[in-house]
């Protein structure tokens, strides 16, 4: 199994040349780190002397959030072969590959509009790519933060309707009671200020739980355009 001291040694040359990148364990980190997380994550695989890097986008403001190729894609080299550590060329190579492939992709990505524009765009594109619509649990926080509470209303309304299915459901259960909750009572009192701290607490969270302290820098949502004064 290839470890973290590894997964460092074979970025170093991406990091040493690219001073926007970050690393915190095995998940190279494209800096600074406001409401998403754009990076590459060096994972391991079934062979215990070869790497898969993979890059990904999240949205921090979940709750809970933390690495997910939902919306990613895993890195190859045709010409290389695997990413084999014993190999010298590989640092070389994978920095080259994730140049060429994932930077291009994760730079541009300034905000939660950014990431919904790649999501719909790699999702006509392709089929391991999931459109925001088919995870109503994620996308009524990402309409909560854009300050679209129409929407987000209208999703709660459903979830309201349905609310006993939801709760019966071993898979959704934790999840809807995590983000239906907290939200029920701002969203239906249109309590912007209310659903603002949530998110920036959800955010810290994930912060935390994912060690990224020193890379994040707390912003205000969309969301706090609606009362005028931005809640960090």
């Amino acid at each position: 199994m290839t470890t973290v001291a590894q997964a460092k040694k074979v970025v170093r040359p991406l990091i040493e040349r690219n001073p926007e990148l970050g690393l915190v364990g095995r998940m190279v980190v494209v800096k600074p780190v406001h409401h998403l997380l754009r990076g590459v994550y060096i994972d391991r695989s079934l062979d215990p002397t070869i790497f898969t890097p993979t890059w990904f986008v999240v949205f921090l403001f979940e709750p809970g959030a933390g690495v997910s190729y939902n919306w990613g894609d895993r890195l190859y080299s045709r010409a290389h072969g695997p990413w084999e550590f014993a190999n010298p060329a590989t640092a070389e190579v994978m920095a080259e590959e994730i140049e060429r492939e994932a930077l291009p992709l994760l730079r541009p990505l300034q905000s939660i509009d950014d990431v919904l524009g790649l999501i719909a765009s790699f999702s006509e594109r392709y089929h391991s790519w999931t459109p925001l619509e088919h995870f109503p649990l994620r996308r009524i926080v990402v309409d909560v933060a854009r300050g679209d509470l129409t929407s987000a209303r209208a999703l709660l309304d459903r979830f309201l309707l349905h609310r006993d299915g939801w709760l019966r459901s071993s898979m959704w259960r934790e999840e809807f009671i995590e983000v239906v909750e907290p939200l029920t009572e701002p969203l239906l009192a249109n309590d912007v200020a209310a659903l603002a701290q949530i998110l920036h607490d959800w955010e810290a969270n994930s912060v935390k739980k994912l060690k990224l302290e020193k890379f994040w820098e707390p912003t205000p949502f969309p969301l706090e355009k609606l009362q005028g004064r931005p809640r960090l």
